[in-house]
């Protein structure tokens, strides 16, 4: 998939679609700061609500507001939204977190944010924020895991698995840590 985050100009198909929602912008040339159109899936195809996806004064971030009808609250589609839409920020490259406020007060906010796996970052104002980030690759790991398998065959060849197995884990942690620090520089984190 080719994608422009900054012109919104993308090769995406709408509407998109989630377990029990259809996700259509209003403006497809401008997905970051128009309007979008959350419907039911279902063959009445109804309009369940709007929101918006906005940018951030932080790099690397987006803002989502959602507006459910009244009717259609309570029934776990905000949820849905949160992580329906963190799944599709997610697929452009520098974006790195998607954020949400919501009032104190609204405990249905709090529960759908939280079930669709947002995080508690502060209160504010009577405000609470929220936000998910993308996951952090794991390079170090996946090389650490390859290099005792690989390490460990290497022993048995050599008849001490031990050299080998330590052989391994060392170059495994050294190549891992390499390509982590070259994710870190190519997509460094808006916030710490």
């Amino acid at each position: 998939m080719r994608t422009d985050s900054q012109s919104g100009k993308n090769s995406l198909r709408f509407p998109l679609v989630s377990d029990h929602l259809l996700f259509r912008p209003e403006k497809e040339e401008d997905l970051w700061n128009g309007s979008w159109i959350v419907q039911q899936r279902d063959g009445t195809r109804d309009t369940i609500g709007s929101m918006r996806i906005g940018g951030s004064k932080v790099p690397g971030e987006v803002i989502i507001c959602v507006d459910l009808a009244p009717e259609y609250r309570n029934r776990g589609y905000g949820a849905e939204i949160f992580y329906f839409m963190a799944k599709f920020v997610f697929r452009f490259r520098d974006l790195r977190e998607i954020c949400a406020v919501c009032e104190h007060e609204n405990d249905r906010c709090v529960h759908a944010l939280e079930k669709a796996g947002y995080v508690f970052r502060e209160h504010k104002d009577g405000r609470d924020y929220y936000s998910m980030k993308r996951q952090k690759s794991a390079w170090a790991g996946l090389y650490l895991s390859v290099g005792i398998t690989a390490g460990f065959v290497l022993g048995i060849v050599l008849s001490n698995p031990w050299v080998g197995t330590v052989a391994g884990v060392v170059t495994g942690a050294f190549v891992g840590l390499i390509l982590d620090s070259m994710e870190k520089k190519s997509h460094p984190d808006a916030r710490s």
